[in-house]
């Protein structure tokens, strides 16, 4: 009896445990205060580290010069927010780790593009796939003009950095999704975002 009763002990703490790993490793919009200080010790902890490797945890790259997306989750978004201060020698506010949260609402990725025309991203828009869902941004940030590129003059010689937030109530968290910015003329670039595997 005392066996039986141990060994279902057993499974209930390991299945619960598989459970709670699980989440641990998804994409989070409600962050406990042990995942806020993680961030934040992340923040400090890699401060002097370039933007791109600070953040490649969260970003799908499709090879230089041809443009990469970063999902800035609450998490990323405390992280991110620390690195900044920490290089100014500041220390992150409960003010400022409140503010960080405020994206938990949407999904918001930030995408650099690159291309010829100063102006070659002003008519770009985006969508967001998942499984059979097509969900819209709610905000979109658009840059009528581009920036000269690391390529400049030769192509891809402008680069754009844009910013879209979707909603995240009809999307699963534990799934992957697919961000897409749609070019006129009807290409699409396409970044593969993994939920289940971001914090």
């Amino acid at each position: 009896m005392v066996k039986k009763i141990f060994f279902s002990l057993c499974f209930l703490v390991t299945g619960l445990s598989l459970c709670f790993l699980r989440q641990a490793h998804a994409v989070n919009l409600r962050l406990t205060p042990v995942q806020i200080q993680e961030a934040v010790e992340y923040g400090q902890k890699n401060k002097n580290l370039d933007m791109a490797v600070f953040s490649e945890a969260w970003t799908v790259s499709l090879g230089k010069g041809k443009g990469f997306a970063t999902l800035f989750t609450p998490y990323h978004n405390i992280a991110y927010k620390t690195k900044k201060l920490a290089v100014e020698r500041k220390e992150i506010t409960r003010r400022e780790i409140q503010d960080a949260l405020q994206i938990s609402d949407s999904l918001a990725f930030s995408v650099t593009v690159y291309g010829d025309e100063y102006d070659f991203a002003s008519r770009y828009s985006a969508v967001l796939y998942q499984e059979d869902a097509i969900i819209q941004p709610e905000f979109e940030f658009i840059p009528e003009i581009a920036d000269a590129s690391e390529f400049w003059p030769d192509t891809p010689s402008n680069i754009a950095r844009l910013v879209f937030k979707f909603p995240v109530n009809d999307v699963d968290l534990n799934t992957p999704v697919t961000f897409v910015v749609q070019v006129p003329g009807g290409e699409e670039i396409s970044f593969n975002f993994d939920l289940s595997k971001i914090k």
